[in-house]
């Protein structure tokens, strides 16, 4: 019992011993941590030229027992002085461990540093320096005493290192490389003496690579290795004993030597299973390959041997391959089986990629009862030299079966591929197995009866055949045969130069491309919506192509944005069921330069008609850039000897073309113009040059000939037209123009002016008025109240409503044709103003035999109520060639049925305007001073009136020598003071009003004499129906000499219901 107790007093004392010694050492060490982690940081930082913070520092006695550590929390790292941007690293707690007799002898030796929970971020940069490193290198600074003492202080004499819940970043800059790992725990062990270093690595992660374009080559994979390594300090070598590299389910067996400049590495596997190959391939393939049986050898063994550094690589060679593997489907009997192949690489003599090997050898599988055989073999990873040879023969709808994709299980038919493509004519390989082509030919390729659907696509491609050659380096595609629904397509292409393609070589190249088809449904093919029913409806027969471009390997592999080279429609024919026209003879040569594109021939017909379009675009690139800035041309010159518009339209293209032009024929069409246009960002401006425009209309017969000049349109909103001539049937003009809204560049206000000058401008040919006779159709009369103002003349768009600018009008024409009306000499100069007037300066002419001329004020201010005041200088014109149409109270009234002579004299008007510019006379004040001689009154009421009187004169047509008066229209009310007329009826003085409702109320005083004569033939002379209407009676003049004695009458009414009294006029003061 006493022994016992001794034993506990003993085994307490060593405890309390121990305890006390820990203590001691507690106190030691946090007495002095903070001195010590304040000096290693700061002295850090001193030589780095990053910057180390942390937040607070603790004593953590049994984190790490047996240890005695210092815990640093939340510890940052950054690049630099300055702290911005994220850290390197951060971690959340950083542990430094320190034995028990070193503290207490006060020597403070790092023995374990253990990191836990943080994040590293390491960037690679495209020069190949990396951050982290950069960011710890020491400065060098030998005469620093304070650094020597404090070195002295703190020194690392570690035995372990420990990393727990880190997530590492690594970015490579140059290759685009991304890696990414969560390290779940990485322990490390050393033990040293004199001469060597021994080190124990035990690691769990997860690791992530991907590339440029985020392809993933390994996702999620989980690493695990337990590797041993002894570093000789002597000799500076690190050696490797066999060691276990796990990937995933997959071993890996590493062992070898490494120094500074010398690799020996080994890297082996050789499982009877298929874990390597499902450790090696992506995830999401690894998740594809889950639904297939599968089993077999795989083996792989790798040499990296020789010396290391900037620019040298080491001599790299890996056997790999694999043998009785096969693969079933688990839902599905469908199996590949016997598949197996010998590989190898080597990077060559040279240790690059220009002397690299990759070698694929009797690769062998059995796809169901189809054959698949191959060797593949490539010299020269820079500019690859390649054998592949490879002979199959595949039943589609077991490869869509075995695959078991949805989109891929309908797909039928058989494929048949023999290819013997040899750029290495030196080398032999084992093709004893391979079927023989015929000499010549590389390739070969047959397909028949394939049926498949096309993803998202609604209609099936059924029947499908192909076939194609390589031969000599030239791909021939003979036939590509199929139907989709009711339409058939055969098409065939080739190209030139293969192995020049594939080796990127900058060498001419020629694709060619032809389709063909009896019937295409296009309504079938694609699936139209409502707005396109006729497109939905179309039917194409007898469709076929020909297509060819000229280029180079270079252009075709990277164009820029188009590949340069010359691009041919070598025919083009087709027939449309809906669009009823046919084109064919179509062919067309565009050469791509590297800014310009040139037409040079864009030539077919449509039905019976032709054309020749030949033109250029430069500076093309402008219009594939997302920002327009800059100038861009386009030039075109088009011929037709026949352009039918019934030959070009549908029946419903006739709904927006005039019946008239259904029919229409132009020929001898020629177009030719050139256009530059300007971008900033935004549309600035257009110049367009236009050098020809000519032709003729057969329907409408009139000829075009030279039309020429210069048109300018802004953003900036102006036009301007410059010395457009030409000749239009028998018109010529020249025509200058510019229209302009809003201030200059120098905020100037710009002159607008509208000149036009011509020799002879033919109206009626350029209207083509029709002069036939109307058929008169009969209808019933209708009965309308029709009141004063309430004219069809105000309806529709009124264009006085648009604000009005600075605008100058000149004209200048020699002759103008105008219905049977000649104008000559017209000559105008009229002035627009902003405030909506019209100043007319001068207008004159000579018309009907005669000259006229005008000035005057257009008033627009009130777009409802336009005015027009004006004078009129009017000089022999002959009123019958005058046609002037007003509105009398809501209907149009022309003024000169009733009125014939050669009319002088001066007309002072305030005309009120409808907005068509027809007169409203109800509303018009006119002064007319004027003179009528050798005049002729026909169907004047007044005289229809008093037609029994004059029996044996002829009242339609009254002649007179002179009429000299001063009339006053107001109010719709013509006042006609007293005049003497000498007559075909004789002398008579007429005075009165008439309304334009045709009221009249007329004084009439006839000599007795007449009176007494006309009764004495009303009792004894001829009857009325004797009277020839059409006879001309001779003038009678009064005799001033003689005293004459005057009846007066009254005829007061309408034409059509009048009343005559005796009754004299009215005295006027």
């Amino acid at each position: 019992m006493k022994r016992g107790k001794k034993i506990i007093r003993l085994l307490l004392i060593i405890t309390g011993i121990f305890l006390l010694v820990i203590a001691i050492a507690g106190s030691i060490l946090y007495s002095q941590q903070e001195r010590l982690t304040q000096m290693a940081i700061r002295e850090l930082n001193k030589q780095l030229p990053g910057e180390l913070v942390i937040a607070s520092s603790s004593i953590s006695p049994f984190s790490n027992f047996p240890y005695i550590s210092i815990a640093l929390h939340d510890v940052r790292f950054f690049r630099d002085k300055k702290m911005d941007g994220t850290p390197l690293y951060q971690v959340e707690r950083l542990y430094v461990g320190f034995s028990l007799p070193d503290v207490l002898q006060q020597r403070y030796n790092a023995r374990i540093i253990v990191l836990a929970n943080g994040k590293v971020h390491v960037a690679r940069y495209a020069n190949g320096a990396v951050d982290i490193i950069d960011a710890h290198t020491l400065k060098s600074d030998s005469s620093s005493a304070a650094t020597d003492t404090a070195t002295t202080a703190l020194n690392l004499d570690l035995k372990k290192i420990i990393l727990k819940n880190i997530d590492v970043t690594y970015h490579d800059d140059a290759t685009g490389w991304k890696v990414t790992s969560h390290i779940d725990k990485i322990k490390t062990a050393f033990s040293m003496d004199a001469n060597r270093i021994a080190i124990n690595m035990d690691s769990k992660l997860t690791v992530d690579v991907t590339g440029k374009t985020d392809t993933s080559l390994f996702r999620h994979k989980q690493l695990q290795f337990t590797l041993s390594a002894v570093y000789d300090k002597q000799k500076k070598t690190l050696t490797l004993p066999p060691g276990k590299i796990r990937l995933e389910a997959a071993s890996l067996e590493l062992e070898g030597l490494l120094s500074q400049h010398f690799v020996d590495l080994k890297v082996k596997g050789d499982k009877p299973d298929m874990n390597l190959l499902l450790a090696l391939v992506p995830q999401d393939v690894a998740v594809l390959l889950e639904k297939y049986k599968h089993d077999g050898r795989i083996f792989f063994d790798g040499i990296i041997k020789g010396p290391v550094g900037k620019g040298i690589a080491p001599l790299i060679t890996v056997n790999f391959g694999c043998e009785a593997v096969w693969f079933q489907n688990k839902k599905v009997d469908r199996k590949v089986d016997q598949l197996g192949f010998k590989g190898y690489y080597t990077n060559g003599a040279a240790h690059n990629l220009q002397t690299s090997e990759l070698h694929i050898l009797n690769f062998n599988a059995r796809p169901g009862t189809g054959v698949f055989k191959g060797n593949f073999v490539m010299k020269n990873f820079t500019d690859p030299q390649i054998i592949m040879q490879l002979y199959s023969e595949l039943n589609l709808r077991f490869v869509g079966e075995f695959l078991g994709i949805k989109d891929l299980e309908q797909i039928s038919g058989e494929i048949k591929l023999n290819m013997n493509f040899r750029e290495m004519v030196d080398m032999r390989i084992p093709e004893e197995s391979l079927a023989k082509l015929k000499e010549g030919v590389q390739s070969e390729l047959t397909v028949k009866h394939l049926e498949f659907r096309i993803p998202g696509y609604h209609l099936p491609v059924q029947n499908m055949n192909v076939h194609a050659v390589i031969q000599q380096g030239r791909l021939q595609v003979d036939s590509v045969a199929f139907r989709i629904g009711s339409s058939d397509i055969l098409a065939h292409a080739a190209v030139s130069d293969v192995p020049a393609l594939f080796h990127q070589q900058n060498k001419p190249v020629a694709v060619t491309f032809g389709a063909s088809s009896r019937r295409l449904q296009l309504g079938e093919l694609w699936k139209m919506d409502s707005t396109h029913p006729a497109l939905a409806k179309e039917v194409v027969k007898d469709f076929n192509i020909g297509l060819a471009f000229e280029s180079s390997v270079k252009e075709l592999l990277h164009p820029n944005p188009l590949p340069k080279g010359t691009f041919k429609v070598e025919h083009l024919q087709a027939a449309f069921q809906q669009y009823p026209h046919a084109l064919h003879n179509f062919n067309a040569a565009v050469a791509i330069s590297d800014s310009s594109l040139r037409v040079s021939n864009f030539s077919g017909n449509i039905d019976s008609s032709n054309f020749v379009l030949k033109g250029r675009l430069n500076n093309y690139l402008l219009w594939f850039s997302k920002i327009k800035k800059g100038n861009t041309e386009i030039a075109f010159d088009f011929k037709s000897d026949r352009l039918a518009v019934n030959d070009l339209i549908s029946q419903r293209g006739r709904q927006f073309i005039p019946q008239g032009y259904w029919y229409e024929q132009a020929n001898n069409v020629w177009l030719r113009s050139k256009m530059s246009l300007k971008y900033d960002t935004v549309f600035k401006k257009v110049d367009a040059h236009i050098a020809n425009i000519s032709g003729s209309l057969r329907e409408h017969p009139i000829n075009i000939e030279k039309v020429n000049g210069r048109i300018r349109y802004g953003n900036n909103r102006f036009i301007v037209i410059d010395t457009l001539t030409g000749k239009i049937g028998r018109t010529d003009f020249d025509l200058n123009m510019r229209y302009a809204v809003g201030p200059g560049k120098n905020k100037q206000k710009r002159s607008n002016y509208f000149r036009f000058k011509s020799n002879l401008l033919d109206v009626d040919e350029l209207m083509n008025y029709d002069f036939s006779e109307p058929v008169v159709t009969t209808a019933p009369a209708k009965h309308t109240t029709i009141k004063e103002n309430d004219s069809l003349h105000a309806a529709g768009f009124n264009v006085f409503n648009i604000p009005f600018s600075e605008f100058e009008t000149q004209v200048d024409i020699k002759k103008v044709k105008y219905k049977r009306l000649w104008i000559k000499n017209l000559l105008a100069n009229v002035h627009m103003r902003e405030d909506k007037k019209i100043k007319v300066d001068t207008i004159a002419m000579n018309i009907a035999g005669g000259h006229v001329a005008m000035r005057g004020m257009f008033n627009a201010s009130d777009p409802k109520k336009l005015y027009f005041k004006n004078g009129i200088y009017l000089e022999n014109v002959d009123i019958s060639k005058l046609l002037i149409k007003f509105d009398n109270f809501g209907q149009d009234f022309v003024l000169n049925n009733n009125l014939k002579g050669t009319l002088s004299g001066h007309i002072k008007s305030n005309v009120r305007l409808h907005p068509d510019l027809t007169p409203v006379l109800s509303e018009t004040e006119s002064q007319m001073n004027i003179a009528i001689v050798n005049g002729t009154l026909l169907d004047f009421g007044p005289m229809q009136a008093m037609a029994g009187y004059f029996k044996d004169k002829n009242l339609r047509m009254v002649r007179f020598d002179t009429l000299r008066n001063q009339l006053t229209l107001k109010n719709g009310v013509l006042q006609i003071p007293k005049m003497n007329i000498n007559s075909s009826l004789g002398y008579i003085e007429v005075s009165g009003s008439q309304s334009l409702n045709m009221q009249m109320d007329y004084y009439l005083r006839i000599p007795m004499k007449m009176v007494t004569q006309v009764g004495f033939q009303a009792l004894f002379g001829r009857k009325r129906e004797e009277v020839d209407v059409d006879q001309v009676d001779a003038i009678e003049v009064r005799d001033k000499d003689k005293k004459v004695r005057f009846m007066s009458l009254n005829v007061s009414g309408t034409p059509d219901k009048y009343k005559i009294a005796l009754k004299k006029a009215k005295r006027t003061s």
